[in-house]
Formats: structure tokens, C-alpha cells, sequence
């Protein structure tokens, strides 16, 4: 059996608007946040505000838009990362001028985005993205869906079980 696509999800219902969060504009919003890794970048990139993006997270009926946003925001970091690494890697060629004429060219490496790319690889490294809330979001939904699989369960079992899972949605709410 093959898992699901993580950026596969159930638009949240909402009321008929033109310039809102309509389904088209929930998928477009997902699709960014895997490309960039950014919310205020992908919410306006539909033309909406993160705000309302954060809204429309917390709405009744966004579990699967939550989810996806959440796998999507983990692809994105990825995404960037690989990108300041190949951009990093590349030369940049600047113009060297003086008194407004141009006397020749300067190479040499974007050395923000090597600092930036290595702030993400020791952040992996050190756990400290691994303790990021969207992180503990999806390890939650991994752990309820392993217990939904192995369930049902007695009250002993539950008795066992509650102390462990009050641990892990404390941390996943941050």
C-alpha cells in the first residue's frame, strides 16, 4: 500500500466569495508553502493575509487543510535549504564601478545564504527543528493514527495509554 500524497486535502467549506478562500485558492496556498516554506509569502502570493490564512486553519472542518499545511511548511524548510545550498555553491558575478563607469567584475560566494543554510543544517542537527510545533503537529497525527490501527482498547489499556498521550498533545500544542 502506498501512502497518500501528504498535499492532498479537503478544502475547507466556506461561503461563496470572489476574492476569499476558495478551494482553487486553498490548493495554490498549499502548493506555495511546499515551494517556499514561508506562510505570509504563500497566503499573499493568493492574494490573501496570513492572518486570515491562520483564520482559516481554525476553522470547523480544516483538520485535512491543517495537515496539509503542515507537511507543506516541513517541504518547504527542505526546499529552501536545498536552494540556498545550490545558490550558495554558485558564483556570483557583481560589476565593480567607479565614478559611475564600470571598470570591471567581482566574484565571489552569497555568503547569507551559505550562513542561512547552515543555521538549517545545525537546526536539524541540534533537534531544534524537530521540537518546531508544525513538527509535533505531524508526529501526533502519526501516533493517534498507530493507536486508531491497534485499537480498540479496555479501560485498563486506556488507563496505561492517557498519561502518554496527554504528553504528546501538551507538546504539540506547544
Amino acid at each position: 500500500m502506498t501512502d497518500p500524497d501528504p498535499l492532498f486535502f479537503t478544502p475547507v467549506p466556506h461561503r461563496r466569495r470572489p476574492r476569499g478562500w476558495t478551494a482553487e485558492a486553498q490548493r495554490a496556498f498549499i502548493a506555495m508553502l511546499a515551494q517556499c516554506g514561508v506562510i505570509a509569502h504563500a497566503a499573499r502570493s493568493v492574494g490573501l493575509s496570513p492572518r486570515s490564512a491562520y483564520h482559516l486553519r481554525q476553522k470547523a472542518g480544516a483538520e485535512s487543510f491543517a495537515a496539509a499545511w503542515d507537511w507543506a511548511l516541513e517541504m518547504g524548510l527542505d526546499e529552501s535549504r536545498d536552494r540556498a545550498l545550490a545558490l550558495a555553491r554558485q558564483k556570483r558575478v557583481r560589476p565593480m564601478m567607479r565614478r559611475g563607469q564600470r571598470i570591471g567584475t567581482r566574484t565571489d560566494t552569497d555568503l547569507r545564504l551559505l550562513y542561512a543554510a547552515m543555521r538549517t543544517i545545525g537546526a536539524e542537527q541540534s533537534g531544534q527543528r524537530a521540537a518546531m510545533l508544525h513538527r509535533r503537529r505531524i508526529d501526533l497525527r502519526e501516533i493517534l493514527g498507530q493507536l486508531l490501527d491497534a485499537g480498540p482498547f479496555g479501560p485498563d489499556e486506556w488507563a496505561l495509554l492517557r498519561p502518554a498521550l496527554a504528553t504528546a498533545i501538551g507538546a504539540a500544542d506547544g
